[in-house]
């Protein structure tokens, strides 16, 4: 979270904003002006933006639903919202803890009694991210939608609560733990409890073709979505609206306790946040306790700028408005792209799967293909500048060492970093 550099930057600004959102009864000129800027200067086909505060709810949306299109974005349009997706699955914890079907302290074994649990881990642990698992789920347990694989991940030894530390697995855990003390799909329970009881008519698992974004990076289409197994279904995979999570933040803003949220705080305030990338489309939300302020944001483009700051200076005005003036990437030569084009592995990991990056239609390919030749992934690369790349598809960053043909490069997602190496 890039909140604390950007109070700093902040700081030494004269053009921030400094009026008193919890009073506002419409999204400020300024607000709608960056927003537009992103969407008139190509870094996004469209933004939906929605603020809460006590006087009301108000909305704005800019932009179409795909790029060249003529539909029109809303607050109905349909997005998918990638890790928001964990705040339904407490909200669902919560509502199952009202009725007494499981409570905080409920312990993970007691559903799962043949689960070897090392640290005896309770629900509430899972919630709060306080459990000691893995970030990620294995790739290997997604592609067979193994429940016996990830439960396996409790195992570990650890003193629960442990320090926060972020974790998919944890909320996949939490997710198929209510389903199984239920007797129900997670699906059907959290429509049960959650997205009927809240009356969110554009919350499902499966999208809504009518109302449906197209999935971008940048203005670029993405041609494919990331299908999400049964078992990751309390960590990712829902498709939501901005009225849908409005109705969602609403409800939290008026709980005592904010389970599955990330925390910023300072000497000013306090705030609640979360965000979400689903493959082309990006989410966040977040809210401050202390004025009833809330924000939520929604793009039909997973492109790495300064979009969330928009949703950030609404939460604290102190925070500068982004104008996306630069251009959203740069387009490369083929001659300049063919010196990165080649066969690469991982140097951390020599039994890994290998990567051939082509060039096609003036833009490079990247391939990844396991040892026995099968297709992982085939996704375009963008460049940021003459030697990084991002995938299309998933939040990968490719930075090469030079711009010669012999290069090397790291790869990055996330905080995890993998050095490239020519195998050609």
């Amino acid at each position: 979270m890039k909140w604390l550099a950007l109070m700093v930057v902040c700081g030494l600004l004269t053009a921030c904003q400094n009026y008193d959102v919890a009073k506002l009864d419409d999204i400020p000129s300024e607000v709608k002006q960056s927003v537009r800027a992103a969407v008139d200067n190509q870094h996004r086909p469209g933004v939906v933006i929605a603020l809460l505060n006590p006087q009301g709810t108000y909305f704005y949306h800019y932009g179409v639903a795909q790029a060249g299109g003529q539909v029109t974005l809303s607050e109905n349009s349909q997005f998918a919202i990638g890790s928001l997706t964990k705040l339904f699955t407490v909200e669902l914890f919560e509502a199952l803890e009202r009725k007494g079907v499981v409570t905080q302290q409920t312990v993970v074994s007691e559903i799962w009694p043949t689960v070897r649990d090392n640290a005896e881990t309770r629900l509430v642990y899972l919630a709060s991210h306080t459990a000691a698992l893995p970030r990620d789920i294995p790739q290997a347990t997604l592609a067979e939608n193994n429940a016996d694989s990830l439960l396996n991940t409790l195992s570990r030894n650890a003193s629960l609560p442990a320090d926060y530390s972020y974790s998919s697995v944890g909320m996949a855990i939490l997710g198929i733990s209510l389903a199984e003390v239920s007797g129900s799909s997670l699906q059907d329970e959290l429509n049960k409890q959650v997205i009927t009881a809240l009356k969110l008519p554009g919350t499902a698992y499966e999208p809504d073709k009518a109302a449906l974004a197209a999935r971008h990076q940048t203005t670029t289409a993405v041609e494919s979505s990331i299908v999400v197994p049964d078992i990751a279904y309390g960590a990712g995979g829902l498709y939501s609206t901005a009225k849908d999570l409005t109705r969602l933040l609403k409800n939290e803003m008026s709980q005592p306790e904010h389970l599955g949220w990330k925390l910023f705080k300072d000497k000013n305030f306090a705030a609640f946040y979360h965000g979400g990338d689903g493959n082309g489309h990006q989410a966040f939300i977040a809210f401050r306790p202390d004025n009833g302020v809330g924000v939520v944001l929604l793009s039909n483009s997973s492109s790495d700028d300064a979009l969330q700051d928009i949703a950030l200076h609404l939460i604290d005005p102190r925070i500068d408005l982004p104008d996306f003036a630069h251009r959203p990437r740069q387009q490369l030569s083929s001659e300049a792209l063919a010196a990165f084009t080649g066969n690469y592995r991982l140097l951390e990991d020599n039994d890994s799967n290998h990567i051939e990056i082509s060039l096609a239609d003036g833009r490079l390919v990247y391939q990844e293909l396991t040892a026995a030749g099968d297709m992982v992934r085939k996704t375009p690369l963008y460049a940021i500048d003459d030697k990084t790349f991002e995938l299309a598809d998933v939040p990968v960053t490719i930075s090469f060492t030079s711009t010669e043909s012999n290069a090397n490069a790291t790869l990055s997602f996330g905080e995890q970093a993998f050095t490239m190496v020519r195998s050609d």
